[in-house]
C-alpha cells in the first residue's frame, strides 16, 4: 500500500494523542522534504468540476511508485500511480495531471457523497511526501426563489422567479422543479430561470408553500442540488350568496325567518355582515344586516300590506333576491271609553266579521265591514246600573264592567246618526256656534270688498256704456292717485310712484314683446337647463338612507371653456349617466346612484363604467377639437339620505360621501380614479393601479373592466357541483 497508505490506516486507529503526533510528523517530512512540492487546489469545488495536480521536485528510485491521492475523510482515491523509476535520479523532475472530473466515471467510485467535504491532495514517492491545503468537494447549489407578489386572488396568475449558483460560486446549468403549491419543469439557463401559472379559481383561500429544486446532472446521475420554499396567500372571495326563506307565504303578527349563507370560491361558507333589504308592495323598506350562516325572525306588522314582498341580500357586490307572499289577516282591537265601545281595524284587509256584544244576560250580533285603519265606535245603552260586558268575534275579545244609562238594552253606530238623536242639544249648541261666525265673517268680507250701492263711484259708473266706462275709471283712478299723492310729505314723494296705472300701449312699444320675449341669453349655454338634470344636494328630512354611488367630475377650466366644449360635455354626460342621475354644480358635475333611483345595490359598478364612458368621451373630443375640457373624474360610494319626488332625487351627503369624491376628482387629470372602498366591492372586476393617498385614504386608478362572462360560467359550473353533492 506505500507509506502514505499506512499512514492513512494509523490516523483511523489511534486516539487524538496519536493523530497529533501523527500530524506533527506530516509537518516535519514536509520540511525536511521541501524540495518536493504540490501545486494548491480551489478552496471549493463542485462534484463535475475538473480538478488540476501538479506535483514539482520528484527524483526516482529503484523501488515503489509515485502515488498522488485524493483524501477526504475517511475516502482515499487514487488519482496516479507511477513507478518511481520513471523518474530520473539525478534532477529532479515534475508531474502534472492533465485534470481529473469529480464524477462517478473518471474517479472510477461507486459513491460521489464519499469524497463530499473536506479534502486534501497527498503526493509521496519513496520516502517522500508532500501534501496539499484543505478544500471543499461540494454537491450543493444555492437555490433562491421569488413571487411578483405575496397575495393573490383566486384566477390570478403567479410569476416565479429563480436564481440557482453552485457553492463554487458558478451560475447552474441544469434544471429546476416546483411541488407542493403548483408543479412545473424547465431549464435553467446561466443560474436563472421563471415560470407563471395560474391560482384556479376553486382554490382554498389560505397560505400555499412552493417548493424549488435546482440540480444539474451528469452521465450517471444528479451531481448537485439544492431546494428553497417560497409562500403565498390566497385570499377568500365571496363567490355565492344563498338566501334561505322560512316559507313561501308570511303571515303578519307571526315569527318569518330569512337566511343567508356566503360561500367562497372554494364552496367554504364565509364570515360577515351580510346587508338584509325588505320591499313591500309599495315599496315601504325594513333594512337590517345578519351573520352569515344565521338567520334574522322578523314579526311583520298586522296591518303590512297583502301582495308580493321582495327580499334583497347583498354581501361584497354579490346580490340575490326571493318572493314570498303577504298574506291578509283579518284583526281588530276593541276598546272602552265609558259607554262608548271602539273597534279598530288593524289587521290589514277588510274586516268582515259578525261580533257577539253580551251585556248582563243579553247578547246582541253585530255584522261588521271595516277597512284596514278605519275606527268605528258604537253607544252601549242598558238600564241604569253597572254590567259585565263582553266582546267576542272568536278570536278577540274583551270583558269591561261598565256603568251603562238608558231605557233598555241598546247597541247604536255613531256613523248612522244615533249620536244627534242621543245629544241633540250639543248638536244645536254648536250649530250656533257655526252660524255665527259665518255671519261675522260674511259682514266684515262685505265692508272691505265691495262698492256701496249708491256711492258716487257706483252712479257714475251705472251711467257709462262699455269702453266709456273704462276710460272713465283710468281717469277716475289718476285722480284718485294724485288726491292720494298730495298728502303725502314731501320727502316721501319722490320715491313713491303712481299705485294705479293704465295704458293702451301695446307689449312691443312698451319693451314686452311677449312672442319674441325670452329671459335667456341665446350666446351662453346652461348646464343645467337639460331635463335630464335628476338630482339635487339639499337638506332631506325625511328619506331612507340608502348605500349609493357617487361620480364626481371636476372641470378644471370650467370658466374657460366655450360654447361648443359645454354641449359637448352636457351631452357626454347625459348620454353615458345609465341610471344615475346629474346634479350640476358649478365647477363639478356629480351623477348619484342610488338604489331609490336605480332600483339596485349594485351600484358601484354602474358607477364606474358611467365614469369610464365619461373619460373614454371626453378624450376623444379632446383630441378632434380646440375647445378642450380638462377634467378629473372620481368615484366613490357611501352612505346618502335620499329621496324622490316629482322626478327629481334629493339627497343629503352622510361623513365624506361626496366630499372624498370630489378630491378625487381634483387629484389627477383625464382617468377615472376610484376609492379602495369601491374597488374592494369590485376587485374582481377592474384592473387598477396604485394612485394617490389622499389623507389616510387609498385611491386607485382604473385601468379596464374585466369581462365576466367566464367567471359566470365558471360560477355556474361550482352551483352545479354543489347542486349534485347535496
Amino acid at each position: 500500500m506505500g507509506l502514505h497508505n499506512i499512514y492513512i490506516v494509523r490516523i483511523r486507529a489511534v486516539d487524538m494523542k496519536k493523530l497529533a503526533f501523527v500530524l506533527f510528523f506530516i509537518l516535519i517530512g514536509s520540511f525536511v522534504l521541501a524540495d518536493m512540492s504540490i501545486s494548491e487546489p480551489l478552496d471549493v469545488y463542485n462534484l463535475g468540476d475538473r480538478l488540476y495536480v501538479s506535483v514539482d521536485g520528484l527524483r526516482g528510485t529503484n523501488n515503489g511508485n509515485l502515488n498522488i491521492d485524493l483524501v477526504c475523510r475517511n475516502s482515499t482515491v487514487n488519482l496516479v500511480r507511477i513507478s518511481a523509476r520513471a523518474f530520473s535520479g539525478e534532477e529532479d523532475q515534475g508531474y502534472s495531471i492533465p485534470y481529473k472530473i469529480l464524477d462517478y466515471e473518471d474517479l472510477e467510485i461507486l459513491n460521489l457523497d464519499s469524497i463530499v467535504g473536506n479534502c486534501q491532495i497527498i503526493s509521496s514517492l519513496g520516502d517522500g511526501i508532500v501534501s496539499s491545503k484543505m478544500f471543499e468537494i461540494s454537491d450543493d447549489v444555492i437555490v433562491s426563489g421569488s413571487l411578483d407578489k405575496n397575495v393573490y386572488n383566486p384566477g390570478d396568475a403567479v410569476t416565479v422567479t429563480v436564481d440557482a449558483i453552485r457553492e463554487n460560486g458558478a451560475n447552474l446549468n441544469g434544471f429546476v422543479e416546483s411541488g407542493n403549491a403548483s408543479f412545473f419543469s424547465k431549464a435553467v439557463v446561466d443560474g436563472a430561470a421563471s415560470e407563471v401559472f395560474i391560482i384556479p379559481e376553486t382554490a382554498e383561500a389560505g397560505i400555499y408553500f412552493l417548493t424549488i429544486k435546482a440540480y444539474d446532472v451528469g452521465t450517471s446521475g444528479v451531481l448537485n442540488s439544492g431546494q428553497s420554499v417560497v409562500s403565498y396567500e390566497v385570499n377568500q372571495v365571496a363567490s355565492s350568496l344563498v338566501m334561505s326563506l322560512a316559507d313561501v307565504v308570511a303571515i303578519p303578527g307571526e315569527v318569518f325567518t330569512i337566511g343567508a349563507n356566503v360561500f367562497d370560491q372554494a364552496g367554504v361558507e364565509m364570515n360577515g355582515l351580510v346587508v338584509l333589504k325588505v320591499i313591500s308592495p309599495t315599496e315601504e323598506s325594513l333594512d337590517a344586516t345578519i351573520d352569515a350562516g344565521s338567520s334574522s325572525e322578523i314579526v311583520f306588522p298586522l296591518n303590512s300590506t297583502v301582495g308580493t314582498w321582495r327580499v334583497f341580500t347583498s354581501f361584497e357586490g354579490l346580490e340575490q333576491v326571493r318572493e314570498f307572499e303577504m298574506t291578509g289577516v283579518q284583526k281588530v282591537d276593541f276598546d272602552f271609553e265609558d259607554s262608548v265601545l271602539t273597534v279598530m281595524n288593524i289587521g290589514n284587509v277588510l274586516y268582515n266579521k259578525t261580533i257577539d256584544v253580551s251585556i248582563g244576560d243579553e247578547i246582541m250580533t253585530l255584522d261588521l265591514k271595516i277597512e284596514p285603519g278605519e275606527i268605528r265606535k258604537f253607544s252601549v245603552g242598558a238600564p241604569n246600573g253597572e254590567y259585565e260586558v263582553l266582546i267576542d268575534d272568536g278570536d278577540t275579545s274583551i270583558s269591561r264592567q261598565v256603568l251603562l244609562t238608558g231605557n233598555a238594552v241598546s247597541l247604536s253606530d255613531f256613523r248612522d246618526g244615533n249620536f244627534l238623536s242621543m245629544y241633540p242639544i250639543l248638536w244645536i249648541f254648536l250649530i250656533l256656534i257655526l252660524a255665527g261666525i259665518g255671519i261675522v265673517l260674511t259682514i266684515r268680507y262685505r265692508k272691505t270688498r265691495t262698492v256701496k250701492k249708491g256711492g258716487f263711484l257706483s252712479k257714475i259708473l251705472a251711467k257709462l256704456p262699455g269702453k266709456k266706462k273704462v276710460a272713465q275709471l283710468h281717469k277716475v283712478g289718476v285722480s284718485a292717485g294724485g288726491k292720494v299723492r298730495d298728502k303725502m310729505p314731501e320727502g316721501f314723494k319722490s320715491r313713491v310712484e303712481n299705485s294705479l296705472t293704465f295704458t293702451n300701449k301695446s307689449p312691443a312699444v312698451q319693451g314686452l314683446d311677449i312672442k319674441n320675449y325670452s329671459h335667456e341669453d341665446k350666446s351662453m349655454v346652461d348646464l343645467t337647463r337639460d331635463k335630464h338634470v335628476g338630482a339635487e344636494s339639499a337638506l332631506v328630512l325625511k328619506g331612507e338612507k340608502q348605500r349609493s354611488s357617487v361620480v364626481a367630475i371636476a372641470l378644471k377650466n370650467h370658466d374657460s371653456i366655450g360654447d361648443a366644449g359645454k354641449e359637448a360635455l352636457s351631452k357626454i354626460v347625459i348620454e353615458s349617466k345609465g341610471k344615475g342621475l346629474i346634479d350640476w354644480r358649478g365647477d363639478f358635475v356629480f351623477v348619484v346612484f342610488s338604489p331609490v333611483a336605480t332600483r339596485t345595490y349594485s351600484n358601484d359598478g354602474l358607477a364606474v363604467k358611467c365614469g369610464i364612458e365619461i373619460s373614454e368621451n371626453l378624450s376623444d373630443y379632446n383630441r378632434k377639437f380646440k375647445d378642450k375640457v380638462e377634467f378629473g373624474i372620481g368615484v366613490h360610494s357611501g352612505d346618502l339620505i335620499a329621496s324622490k319626488g316629482n322626478g327629481k332625487l334629493k339627497y343629503t351627503g352622510i361623513g365624506n360621501t361626496i366630499s372624498f369624491a370630489k378630491r378625487m376628482s381634483d387629484s389627477d387629470s383625464g382617468r377615472v380614479i376610484v376609492s379602495d372602498d369601491v374597488r374592494k366591492k369590485l376587485i374582481r372586476d377592474l384592473k387598477v393601479d396604485k394612485g394617490k393617498d389622499i389623507g389616510e385614504n387609498l385611491t386607485y386608478i382604473v385601468s379596464e373592466i374585466k369581462k365576466k362572462g367566464g367567471d359566470q360560467a365558471k360560477l355556474r359550473e361550482l352551483l352545479k357541483r354543489q347542486k349534485a353533492t347535496d
